[in-house]
């Protein structure tokens, strides 16, 4: 039994797949598809990942996005709220850039014109 937590050596987040090198020799890989906010963000943006939690963690600045070896380790999905809050840190990182809020489409009421 391993009595020391895991920590991040590497993360890449390449064809489709998040992957994650750990210091104990382990490599997780898991969907990409799997953390909606890693999978809609950019190839710069997840690039530049930072290891949290005493190494036990993995942090993207650009998207304010946090994962945790624990919660990897186990097959644990991106919380559903994870991807809305992702948005609005993107929509402030860059506010030239359109992110989809999903937004219902407003009914325009047409009147006819009296002739």
């Amino acid at each position: 039994m391993n009595s020391k937590p895991a920590k991040i050596k590497d993360v890449g987040t390449d064809h489709g797949q998040l992957t994650v090198w750990l210091d104990d020799g382990r490599i997780v890989g898991l969907p990409l598809t799997w953390y909606p906010s890693l999978a809609e963000a950019s190839h710069q943006e997840r690039a530049i990942w930072q290891s949290s939690g005493a190494g036990g963690g993995i942090h993207w600045p650009a998207l304010d996005y946090d994962l945790n070896v624990e919660d990897l380790l186990q097959g644990r999905r991106e919380h559903p709220n994870a991807l809305r809050l992702t948005r609005l840190t993107r929509a402030q990182n860059h506010p030239q850039r359109k992110t989809s809020t999903h937004a219902r489409p407003r009914k325009l009421r047409l009147e006819a014109a009296s002739s």
